[in-house]
């Protein structure tokens, strides 16, 4: 077996495996992510739909490492990439040990509620059910929600926990590695994951989108990221935002381009936090007429395989 790391290393072993982060969209599995691994790696915002592709979050301790698949949230498919975030979770699904289907009982359950645990219930992995943000629901939503998915789940298992917070993800964590297999650590200790800074960068732009935009435009919009040079303690940054529609390029430049600068400042702050130093960003927005209804495009940008 090849290792990505120093090959002539004994090779580290302990509980692990892979982890699929399942759910409605925003009940707070990237932000999980993120305060498992102590670093904002996955893009999070209010708005749905925020994930877009899977992502490999690398949790690494003395006696484990947990390999954290964050996938879409689970919706309706009604274009093209919708077809492809559900493609992403049917991968995700595909290569994970176990599953964390995470709840959020601050919303009345519903279709969406039911479509997630229909295929927990399909991929016949073990699993856990993951109740986020019990801090600010109802002992009865909580047992409403619960009771919800046990239709469908019944003998799953019950965590609690508030996403946010490191001491209050730890009962799924102790969870998590009582239950994985022991193994081979396939990643170094330092790696966090194994998307590109570049690609890491483009999802922070978009977070940014989703931020600073109305509730529409942002999802309207796709981010590639064009050019990477590193210069010195600086890098140079060009990256590009598609966008469906003439008129939305006004909303985005802004009143005299405020907006625009509004968004690459706050860009280049989140990918300068994340590389560790200063970053020069451009922006350019180009008008891509029904890009998310494209295949052809949403492959060409990676978001579709």
């Amino acid at each position: 077996m090849e290792y990505p790391f120093d090959k002539t290393a004994i090779p580290r072993s302990g509980k692990t495996g892979y982890v699929a982060l399942l759910g409605r969209p925003n009940t707070g599995k990237s932000t999980f992510l993120n305060t498992v691994l102590d670093r904002h790696l996955a893009a999070v915002s209010s708005k749905p739909q925020t994930t877009r592709k899977y992502l490999l979050g690398i949790y690494t301790d003395d006696d484990s490492q947990i390999l954290f698949l964050d996938a879409p949230g689970v919706h309706c498919a009604k274009i093209a990439i919708d077809e492809a975030m559900n493609k992403s979770i049917e991968r995700v699904l595909d290569d994970a040990d176990l599953l964390v289907c995470m709840l959020d009982p601050t919303r009345e359950p519903g279709e969406e509620d039911a479509m997630t645990a229909r295929r927990a219930q399909a991929c016949g992995k073990p699993l856990v059910l993951a109740v986020n943000k019990v801090d600010i629901a109802t002992e009865e939503a909580i047992s409403r929600h619960v009771a919800f998915y046990h239709q469908y789940l019944p003998d799953a298992p019950v965590v609690q926990l508030v996403a946010l917070q490191q001491d209050r993800i730890k009962e799924l964590m102790d969870w998590l590695k009582a239950n994985l297999p022991h193994g081979v650590f396939l990643y170094d200790p330092d790696e966090l994951t194994d998307v590109y800074e570049r690609d890491i960068a483009a999802e922070m732009i978009r977070e940014v989108l989703l931020t600073e935009l109305k509730q529409e435009v942002p999802h309207c919009i796709a981010v590639t990221v064009d050019t990477w040079k590193e210069q010195g303690n600086r890098i140079q940054v060009g990256a590009t935002l598609y966008i469906e529609r003439e008129n939305h390029k006004g909303i985005i430049i802004g009143q005299g381009g405020r907006m625009i600068k509004r968004i690459r400042l706050e860009s280049e702050r989140k990918i300068g936090g994340f590389c560790g130093c200063r970053v020069n960003l451009q922006l350019f927005v180009k008008v891509a007429p029904d890009w998310r209804q494209r295949k052809q495009f949403l492959k060409d940008i990676k978001l579709m395989e």
